[in-house]
């Protein structure tokens, strides 16, 4: 298989980066072709939201997020990453998120008449857009993700910081219609190497490596 980590974090050798580098080593060991991409080494502007992607079928802005896109395209498993920055993903990773939306955005036709449609109907319209919303293309319809995330704070729920940058990746996952196969969540890392928490999560990623 090719997996392929997505990593949106400034730190290169960093928590994330390192677990995902050993997942990454120990599914090596089994044969599978593996990459990791650091959104940082690439230039991913933001979304303008300007809509003409749905148009399109794909983002009209030049840069390097077609490239990421591509191979993320060919992967049979994707490990997203992210630091947890302001209880949320790292600014990089949003970005090449936000820019998905002419991959996975369905508009209706005559969607400019969406006002003009009776509350029932707009109900019936949306409910349908719902299900609707999701890559065009079959292959990333359940695509393999595992999710990867690192925090400072020493409990998962304290300070409500991780939860919503895991829900960030899931909701991303969710839309292209995808399938979580694990989450590794390092909380307490200023305190990593205290009774080898380090040791235990970069073992912990790559016995999951290996199960791949």
């Amino acid at each position: 298989m090719k997996i392929l980590a997505i990593i949106g974090s400034p730190r290169k050798n960093g928590t994330v980066s390192k677990l995902a580098q050993n997942i990454l080593d120990a599914a090596q060991v089994n044969g599978h072709i593996t990459e990791l991409i650091n959104l940082y080494d690439y230039e991913i502007k933001p979304c303008i939201g300007d809509w003409a992607c749905v148009k399109l079928g794909k983002c009209h802005i030049q840069d390097d997020f077609e490239i990421i896109f591509h191979k993320l395209y060919e992967a049979d498993i994707v490990i997203l990453g992210s630091p947890v920055y302001w209880a949320n993903i790292s600014g990089v990773m949003k970005n090449f998120i936000d820019r998905h939306t002419g991959y996975a955005m369905f508009k209706p036709p005559n969607a400019q008449n969406f006002y003009k449609l009776s509350r029932w109907q707009k109900l019936k319209t949306i409910l349908r857009l719902m299900k609707e919303f999701g890559p065009f293309d079959p292959r990333f319809k359940e695509k393999k993700y595992i999710l990867i995330t690192a925090a400072t704070v020493p409990f998962k729920r304290i300070m409500g910081e991780v939860s919503p940058t895991i829900n960030a990746m899931r909701k991303y996952v969710k839309k292209l219609k995808g399938k979580i196969i694990s989450t590794l969540i390092y909380t307490d890392t200023l305190f990593r190497f205290k009774k080898n928490k380090e040791k235990i999560m970069l073992n912990k990623a790559y016995s999951l490596g290996r199960k791949l």
